[in-house]
């Protein structure tokens, strides 16, 4: 208790007054005399009374100079556990602006719940929206690489386990501008009493590196993707060439690997994710290689391994295990911004045997490479073997002569007759056909260069040459009075899918002064089925100009007749493979007949070309077929001979002298 309690002091007062009241009162007021009044003077005694004994007096002035010594009332103690559940939730709402206004990133992870928090400094770290972040570690996972992912999860694991401090040096995928390319992720487990972890407080910060040694990195490393750049690759590998000069038992190998089609990324998707696939492939590359190994890009989308050190008496038994499972490492489908993308890689390997130099390495590898695209293997592996890199430097010198060939004119045109023998083996038009007039090697065969053309895509540029030659020509024949000839070009898939295609075309036409009815474009049944919708399109901008459209090689693609009755063409060219054995062969006879049955049906022109004999022909008419293009009527022709030959086969005797 208290020394002085004036609240005491005033209870005693008022109980003191009642009993004056009580025994003095009662003589004055004369009750016997006056009953009423007695009631008024109880009800004050009593209204005392409880004032003095119940009433709770308000406290006035500074407590704090009073002794506190009074014991608290039970029920306190539930505003107390209050007030303590109030503070947590203080407390905790404070960690969070502390965390968010740091310079750094934090997390926390909740173990019960598995539960992650972001501090929204993370968002900027990892160069992504805020959006983006969710409450579990996949804002980390999918915006680092699959291996410092890998590298995480078993340090987290580890930490969880052993209750220790973990950090980890990760690469972004998306780089900040002004901003590093890896970030360093930091933890530590929180435990409880017993001493079981309940949470990991963590840490993101930027992995800075000194000026000095940064610009080290940059010299010698590829700045999108980390690994070596080709400036150090090619230091690296003379390094090779020369321990294996000194050391005969020292063998090793050089790897190239190529993204096929890596451009038609770029076009489906953009830039930025085909920067984040070369990222990921890259890395998949590192860490499927030894640490002494050397990996690089050395190109827009081709990389290079050195395997040091390998076994040199059966280097390709050897090695054929590792590049397997590095290939299907590489190839092995990529998850990328909610997309599952599948890649083919294709894969050159050459061993530095009876190799001395740098560049006949390079030389070699490159030309496996390229052997191996070229005959369509894509994504395949291959080992170098002898006469590919001969093979090679004269498909090198053949590109070069064929863009020379395109600059100097050098490529002419001969046309092939196409005969009507409903009407008398009338002719109705030509084919031409290209050939190569080379200044040092003469004519050279289309089968040499259409495909290194198409392969390199200087078969746009040609074709473009080739339609002009054609529809001059044309136009000469015309104006001497050859007014139904119509001549076929051929197109190529590139050429045919190409956006100003038709452009083009109108604008040859125009410039020629040619009536788009005396030109027929070719092209193959595949290049028919390559983006049929766009295809088609193409088709129906032509025939609207009374261009008519041919499909070429009938029967060798893949196109259904639901597909063939959507395209505005008027020609079908039975190819030549069909033709050569109907006399002889039912299998071939029966495909012949059901290819006229298609044409007639739908009311196309059927062009039988590779007619070669007497008995192929007779089998053709007989069935219906109509148009025949063959050397059994003629070889092609020059624009010369051609006209010859219309002089004598066009029904119209109208044409005057050349």
């Amino acid at each position: 208790m208290r020394l002085f309690d004036e609240h005491a002091v005033l209870r005693f007062a008022l109980l003191f007054s009642c009993f004056l009241f009580a025994a003095f009162i009662p003589d004055i007021l004369n009750f016997s005399e006056r009953p009423l009044n007695f009631i008024p003077y109880f009800t004050s005694i009593v209204f005392l009374a409880y004032v003095s004994l119940f009433y709770r007096f308000p406290i006035l002035g500074n407590t704090k100079k009073m002794r506190d010594d009074v014991d608290i009332p039970e029920k306190v103690e539930s505003t107390s556990v209050r007030d303590y559940e109030k503070d947590l939730s203080e407390k905790d709402e404070l960690f969070k602006m502390l965390v968010d206004v740091s310079s750094e990133g934090f997390w926390t992870f909740d173990v019960p719940t598995g539960k992650v928090y972001w501090s929204s400094r993370v968002a900027k770290f990892l160069n992504i929206g805020s959006a983006s972040i969710v409450d579990t570690f996949d804002t980390l996972k999918g915006n680092v690489l699959e291996s410092d992912w890998s590298v995480f999860k078993e340090r987290f694991s580890r930490s969880l386990e052993d209750n220790v401090q973990f950090s980890v040096k990760m690469r972004l995928l998306n780089v900040p501008k002004d901003g590093s390319a890896e970030i360093l992720v930091s933890g530590r487990p929180q435990c409880n009493g017993e001493g079981r972890p309940i949470r990991v407080i963590g840490s993101i910060t930027t992995a800075a590196e000194q000026a000095e040694s940064s610009r080290q990195f940059y010299a010698y490393r590829d700045a999108l993707t980390g690994v070596y750049n080709r400036k150090f690759f090619l230091d690296k590998l003379k390094v090779d060439v020369d321990m294996a000069a000194q050391r005969p038992d020292y063998t090793f190998a050089v790897l190239l690997l190529d993204i096929d089609s890596f451009g038609a990324i770029n076009e489906s998707y953009s830039m930025n994710f085909g920067d984040s696939v070369l990222k990921i492939v890259s890395d998949r590359i590192r860490s499927s290689c030894r640490d002494n190994d050397c990996v690089a890009r050395i190109g827009p989308d081709v990389f290079a391994v050195v395997l040091h050190d390998i076994d040199g008496k059966n280097s390709d038994e050897e090695l054929m295990p590792t590049v397997k499972r590095l290939h299907n490492k590489v190839k092995s489908p990529i998850q990328l911004d909610g997309r599952e993308l599948y890649i083919s890689v294709s894969m050159a390997v050459v061993v530095n045997r009876d190799v001395d130099c740098v560049e006949d390495l390079l030389s070699n590898a490159t030309a496996v490479l390229r052997d191996l695209k070229k005959g369509g293997n894509h994504g395949g592996i291959q080992f170098f073997a002898g006469g590919i890199r001969e093979k090679a430097m004269k498909l090198y010198k053949l590109e070069y002569e064929i863009r020379r060939a395109i600059q100097a004119q050098e490529f002419v045109l001969v046309y092939q007759p196409i005969i009507d023998v409903v009407q008398g083996n009338r002719i109705s038009g030509f084919e031409a056909l290209v050939r190569w007039n080379n200044s040092e090697h003469g004519v050279v065969s289309p089968a040499e260069f259409i495909p290194l053309a198409e392969e390199t895509g200087l078969i746009v540029p040609m074709g473009a040459q080739i339609l002009r030659m054609a529809c001059e020509q044309t136009k000469k024949w015309v104006d001497m009075g050859y007014t139904d000839i119509r001549v076929a070009v051929n197109f190529s898939a590139k050429q045919f899918t190409l956006d100003n295609m038709v452009d083009d075309v109108k604008r040859v036409l125009t410039e020629t002064q040619l009536n788009p009815r005396n030109l027929k474009l070719e092209i193959t049944e595949y290049t028919a089925m390559c983006e049929v919708e766009k295809a088609i399109d193409i088709m129906r901008a032509l025939s609207n100009m009374g261009l008519q459209i041919s499909i070429d090689d009938f029967g060798t693609g893949y196109s259904s007749l639901s597909y063939l009755k959507r395209y505005p063409v008027h020609t079908l060219k039975m190819d030549k493979s069909f033709i050569d054995h109907i006399a002889d062969d039912e299998e071939d006879a029966t495909f012949a007949r059901m290819v006229i049955g298609i044409a007639n049906t739908l009311n196309l022109d059927l062009i039988a070309e590779g007619v070669e004999s007497e008995e192929q022909l007779q089998f053709l008419k007989r069935e219906g077929c109509r148009y025949i293009q063959g050397y059994y009527f003629s070889r092609p022709l020059t624009p010369d001979k051609a006209l010859e030959y219309m002089r004598e086969h066009y029904s119209d005797k109208v044409a005057v002298e050349s």
